[in-house]
């Protein structure tokens, strides 16, 4: 009887030790990947473009919330990016960041991207960005090749709104393609409706999140991009 005492108390005191202990990131990339929100997604590796970054497949992980991270670290001396892209591709639908990261008040070298690719040429940006400048834009919307006119547009975001907790969508359909970011409350942020049909991608495309750097931090920190949830919504005819 006594033991039997002592191996209630004992199982008692593992279950409270577990629900007090700390919980750690779920998930870390194995042989490359990662599994989120349904999808399988290569995690970067080597050097590269954009911006002849290193590409670090070890600053990539899934937290317990099930949140994305992804991050730019200097490891010693050396300056690491991170990307994943997903394994499958897609053509047409709704596609949706929600961010959880102060991402306008990132270092004006830095870059986040949200996008689709297949190509130099066939690519859906949303992009927060300075571009090595310390004043002006911060969020862009992009139909590539963004030199064409009309194919780009970038929009000025006020101070107060840091980027926590906004909302970003790419809407591709075979006659628009619509950007909306907003915040949480539904503030619109940008508001981009691309119609010109001829320069519509019509072709599938692969989804790729990214965090890289055109140039070394201007203040020597690292960054952290916690992507709270994505989502994709097929289209209907």
């Amino acid at each position: 009887m006594k033991t039997d005492k002592y191996l209630i108390l004992f199982i008692a005191l593992f279950v409270v030790m577990v629900s007090v202990m700390p919980i750690r990131a779920t998930d870390y990339p194995s042989n490359g990947e990662i599994n989120w929100k349904g999808q399988t997604w290569d995690v970067r590796s080597g050097t590269g473009q954009p911006g002849n970054n290193y590409w670090n497949n070890e600053g990539v992980w899934v937290d317990d919330k099930n949140r994305m991270h992804l991050t730019i670290v200097n490891d010693n001396g050396k300056w690491k990016c991170t990307e994943i892209d997903s394994r499958n591709k897609f053509l047409y639908g709704t596609f949706t960041w929600k961010v959880a990261s102060p991402v306008f008040t990132y270092d004006k070298n830095s870059v986040v991207g949200l996008f689709t690719y297949l190509d130099d040429s066939q690519e859906l940006d949303i992009e927060m960005a300075r571009w090595g400048q310390s004043n002006g834009n911060q969020l862009w919307n992009s139909v590539q090749p963004y030199s064409i006119s009309g194919n780009s547009k970038g929009a000025l975001i006020p101070s107060r709104i840091t980027g926590t907790n906004t909302i970003h969508k790419i809407d591709w359909q075979p006659t628009y393609i619509r950007f909306t970011s907003t915040t949480k409350g539904g503030k619109v942020l940008s508001d981009f409706n691309y119609t010109n049909v001829n320069g519509i991608p019509t072709n599938p495309e692969y989804v790729i999140m990214n965090l890289w750097l055109q140039g070394a931090p201007s203040d020597g920190k690292n960054i952290e991009l916690i992507i709270s949830d994505f989502s994709y919504t097929p289209y209907k005819q």
